[in-house]
């Protein structure tokens, strides 16, 4: 059996390994049937084909991506070496090529290259069609990543959902005897003569009014305003924040960094509403910041996962957000998210919540991850539009 050579198409490597018989056309008209090299290719699941003695044969683009290394590299590689840190997907290969059959599909972690990613893998076997004998196996892997991300943020914003509907009930009760208690207080500061009385009077008047936006908050989380969806440049909408922010005391002397892609196409969102989610996350990182140090902003388009739509796919656009702060200690990170959970003197700890419920209704997802050089990194992932903005 002999391995892929240099620049040979992926075509020769799987016809030599499985003798397909080419079905007759049904028409003259009938469109060719694309290569094999084609529809490996085309594939977003990742494709690791070997040759009955356990060998890598070939890989399709989707596996490099995954696993992190080039076909040429791999070929002729023992798959237990692929696999050498998950070594239940090897196992699976040797399985298929000892039985001759199918393994089920399971999932686990695929781990390569430092990170963890979990994957469903399904391996067949290839067959001689006139020797009845395996000649090797084919395996696909199904990175899960991104639906698992979606996953939680569904159960994330049902939980909310729940919460919010509590809030609703709550606020009107609230509501209505802090307007008194506020009416009562100013009527009390204009009989009173006293300084410290006044200034008493008046801390009343500003803890009501902190205490009454923070029941308005919780409302808008449990009715949150119906989106108004459009095709927006998400780079429009991020300048615009910068610019905002700019003008804030708490820039300083930030130093910004940005690496936008000008090639993204336009996200499917509501520009108020995305403008409050990246406002939010840039007014944190300024905090985090205290005045000086640097703040990243960057864009990029996540080709491993898409949405079908139709009779096409869109893919998603991550928006990251970081900055050279302290970062968030480890046992507060699953809770960044959680109603009410601040690490902030003066937070309400809703900011986060509010900012992940605004995304899961556009279908993304927004995450925290620590920089590997110190501080803090969000990223926001959201589908892009199927249409181009306007002008």
């Amino acid at each position: 059996m002999t391995t892929r050579a240099r620049g040979r198409p992926a075509t020769e490597t799987i016809s030599s390994l499985s003798a397909h018989r080419r079905p007759e056309p049904l028409a003259p008209q009938t469109a060719p049937s694309a290569s094999w090299a084609d529809v490996l290719a085309s594939l977003e699941d990742g494709v690791v084909v070997v040759n009955a003695g356990g060998r890598v044969v070939d890989l399709n683009p989707a596996a490099e991506q995954l696993l992190g290394v080039s076909a040429m590299q791999t070929a002729g590689m023992p798959i237990e070496e692929l696999f050498r840190l998950s070594p239940w997907l090897g196992q699976a290969v040797r399985g298929t090529l000892e039985a001759g059959v199918g393994r089920r599909r399971s999932e686990g972690p695929l781990f390569c290259h430092g990170r963890e990613v979990p994957v469903r893998a399904a391996c067949a076997p290839l067959f001689d069609d006139e020797l009845g004998e395996v000649r090797g196996a084919v395996m696909v892997l199904n990175d899960l990543s991104m639906q698992q991300t979606l996953e939680a943020a569904t159960r994330r914003a049902d939980r909310l959902s729940a919460l919010g509907a509590v809030a609703q009930g709550l606020a009107h009760e609230i509501r209505n005897p802090l307007g008194g208690i506020k009416g009562a207080a100013q009527l009390l500061r204009g009989q009173l003569a006293d300084p410290d009385m006044i200034r008493c009077t008046d801390v009343i008047v500003r803890e009501v009014e902190r205490l009454d936006g923070l029941v308005e908050q919780l409302r808008e989380l449990g009715t949150p305003p119906r989106l108004q969806l459009e095709p927006l440049n998400i780079h429009r909408v991020l300048n615009d924040v910068l610019s905002l922010q700019k003008q804030s005391p708490a820039w300083g002397r930030v130093t910004l960094l940005t690496a936008f892609d000008p090639s993204l196409p336009p996200v499917r969102g509501d520009r108020a509403q995305l403008t409050q989610v990246f406002l939010n996350l840039v007014k944190n990182a300024l905090e985090a910041l205290r005045g000086s140090g640097e703040l990243g902003l960057s864009t990029r388009l996540d080709a491993r996962f898409h949405l079908r739509r139709g009779s096409g796919r869109a893919h998603f656009i991550v928006v990251s957000v970081e900055d050279g702060g302290p970062g968030v200690p480890e046992p507060d990170q699953p809770h960044l998210f959680t109603p009410f959970f601040t690490t902030k003197q003066t937070g309400t700890g809703l900011g986060l919540a509010v900012c992940h419920r605004i995304v899961s209704e556009h279908g993304g997802a927004i995450g925290y991850e620590p920089r590997p050089t110190g501080g803090a990194c969000f990223r926001v992932t959201l589908p892009a539009s199927e249409v181009d903005v306007d002008g």
